[in-house]
């Protein structure tokens, strides 16, 4: 160790030069204590980093177990809402499948274990201007469409002149999912994908849609089924409503017909109503 002022070797305890005299400034600590102190700064400066590091990468594990769950419950919810839609429409169908064709209303009631009230007896208004029947039942709760109160399901029986039920109509209405046009499709079904001789649940399928009318008649020994939804088109950018009509054979269960028919919706529109011809 050397005086800062004359350059002469000094002891390391020393605290004037005995060259010249001069006051030995030292520096505080030796250079092992501040070499000691680096390192244990350093080493608090990295455990800082790495627990910051920890609990940054907690945070985004935190939020993606968050956003995980509120995937899953929305998936839920859609999978509930689905499984409602179902039941709805399937308290109606079951009515609707106990229907015997061919007899009176007073028969079918007892058959059915259900009352089903003359004339116009809808207690919506919608429904007794959409369609004609002789008698009806109908769901106790009601279901939105497009800003239209209506009934959730409706069972409709027309008589023929001697007095025998000779057509039954169910209404879905559940099915359409608040939209009169029904489900939104990404383009025009193809009416090939359902075959002649098919199952009526095989056809559903090849079609992905659900029923919102079914219709049998006594005369025709047939069942047709209507299918609504909407696409727009790529030509014109024009919104097109569909209805696609399944028939189906009474004796085989089989389907004997399949075609489609576009929707005036201007028409529909002046006429305040959502309902197409579903005869």
């Amino acid at each position: 160790m050397r005086c800062t002022e004359c350059g002469s070797e000094i002891a390391e305890n020393d605290v004037i030069c005995r060259s010249c005299g001069a006051e030995i400034i030292t520096v505080a600590g030796n250079s092992a204590e501040r070499d000691a102190f680096d390192d244990v700064e350093s080493v608090d400066t990295g455990k800082t980093k790495k627990n910051k590091k920890k609990s940054e990468k907690a945070k985004r594990g935190f939020v993606l177990k968050i956003a995980a769950a509120v995937v899953v419950i929305a998936v839920i919810a859609v999978i509930i809402v689905n499984i409602v839609i179902s039941v709805k429409a399937a308290e109606g169908r079951r009515l609707f499948d106990k229907v015997p064709l061919g007899r009176d209303v007073e028969k079918i009631s007892a058959d059915t274990g259900v009352t089903f009230l003359d004339g116009e007896g809808s207690i919506y208004g919608a429904l007794n201007y959409i369609a004609d029947y002789d008698y009806i039942c109908e769901s106790e709760k009601s279901a939105e469409i497009s800003g239209i109160q209506v009934p959730e399901w409706a069972v409709l029986l027309n008589e023929d002149g001697s007095g025998s039920v000779n057509e039954a109509v169910l209404y879905n209405f559940s099915v359409l999912k608040h939209n009169w046009m029904g489900i939104k499709n990404e383009a025009k079904i193809d009416t090939s994908v359902v075959e002649f001789g098919m199952k009526i649940r095989d056809a559903e399928r090849a079609v992905g849609l659900k029923p919102y009318t079914i219709i049998k008649e006594s005369g025709e020994n047939t069942t047709t089924y209507t299918y609504r939804y909407h696409y727009t088109d790529e030509a014109d950018g024009n919104n097109c409503v569909m209805n696609l009509y399944i028939e189906v054979s009474d004796v085989d269960g089989q389907v004997k017909n399949v075609y489609d028919e576009k929707l005036d919706y201007l028409n529909l529109i002046l006429r305040g109503t959502f309902s197409g011809d579903i005869s």
